[in-house]
């Protein structure tokens, strides 16, 4: 569930009623009172306490700096400098600020952060099944060729704005139809299907390399967003630093098996270059190029497969850890929990290309 902000009250002894525009004290120095609205984004860029001059039936009346206009034009121009798909996320991942009628003046505000999603830090072959909206971005995608038939789940994808699903290009086919979100289990009804306008596969994507192995679906109506729906982030960089990675799916439980019908969740390694071009150099036309990455499980026993495909590789935002960041979507494997590793798209390195379609930067 996404991040509240829960307001703790430390409350001093009641002095003046300070309006706006009226002096405070703010550190060892003097302050203006202003609205908590315009003053707050200063206050979380320098983590300063909150001392609350006043309030109206509408917000909170705070200390702020003096020089609260330039630190704010200081604060949008770095914002200004963020990729699209970051200040989406920011976006998307805004918190929604409780603001108490009981705030006296003077009051000095404390602001903690309060859990309000379902994850754990344990470490879809060999893993585990996921918690209630512990991946909230999570889709599956849905095929039919008959509309007497019931739908089928082949593959995965990751919600990444109000219309938009990330997954792998192999997955797009004229069959598909749905893009069900919100679903612990692809056979319990408690879950939001989305009918698909279109899809948009990457225009140098190529069906037998698997080079180039994204794809965007859009739904035709906007998904409005919740506990258990809500879009992930994109990771920023084609390089991913991280060496444990965490993949979730609806796929098969064992080579060839039957589909898991749960989302199942699992904690995989990545392989540097050379150790992956080892078990690839022979693989004919499924050459590997610098936008895939290898994941997998030394040992065995732990891998993505079947049904997986399209799925996210993701870590959690460091600031933030019931937030995704996806780095990269499930391509294709050699066998399902081997020591082979699977390949996977690197989602950083396509970055202006699904700006380009989803926000139209």
């Amino acid at each position: 569930m996404m991040l509240g902000l829960l307001t703790v009250l430390s409350c001093l002894a009641v002095v003046t009623r300070a309006l706006e525009g009226d002096e405070c004290r703010f550190g060892s120095g003097v302050g203006v009172c202003v609205g908590f609205t315009t003053c707050g984004p200063v206050l979380k860029h320098i983590q300063a306490r909150i001392s609350i001059c006043n309030y109206t039936p509408r917000e909170a009346v705070v200390c702020c700096p003096v020089d609260y206009r330039s630190r704010l034009q200081k604060i949008r121009q770095q914002a200004d400098a963020l990729s699209v798909s970051m200040r989406k996320c920011k976006e998307y991942q805004r918190p929604a600020t409780v603001y108490l009628s009981s705030l006296k003046p003077n009051a000095e505000v404390v602001q903690k952060q309060a859990k309000q999603c379902s994850n754990d830090n344990k470490l879809i072959i060999g893993g585990e099944a996921a918690k209630w909206a512990e991946f909230p971005h999570m889709a599956a995608l849905g095929y039919r060729d008959d509309p007497n038939e019931p739908i089928q789940y082949k593959c995965g994808g990751s919600l990444i704005s109000d219309h938009f699903v990330l997954t792998a290009a192999h997955c797009i086919g004229q069959s598909l139809t749905t893009v069900r979100l919100g679903s612990l289990n692809l056979l319990s009804s408690a879950a939001h299907e989305y009918e698909v306008e279109d899809t948009f596969s990457h225009p140098q994507y190529s069906a037998k390399s698997k080079h180039n192995d994204i794809a965007l679906v859009k739904t035709f109506e906007k998904v409005p967003f919740s506990a258990e729906v809500r879009p992930a982030c994109l990771y920023q960089t084609a390089n991913v630093a991280e060496q444990k990675l965490t993949a979730s799916g609806y796929g098969a439980r064992e080579n060839y098996g039957a589909s898991a019908n749960v989302l199942m969740k699992v904690v995989l390694d990545q392989y540097d270059r050379s150790t992956c071009l080892n078990y690839y150099s022979q693989a004919g036309a499924r050459r590997l190029i610098d936008n895939q990455m290898c994941v997998g499980f030394q040992a065995g026993g732990r891998d993505t497969c079947q049904g997986d495909s399209g799925g996210p590789l993701q870590i959690r935002d460091a600031e933030n850890d019931c937030v995704y960041l996806i780095v990269g979507i499930t391509s294709y494997g050699s066998y399902c929990g081997g020591e082979v590793p699977a390949i996977y798209t690197r989602v950083g390195a396509y970055l202006p290309w699904i700006e380009s379609v989803v926000w139209g930067a």
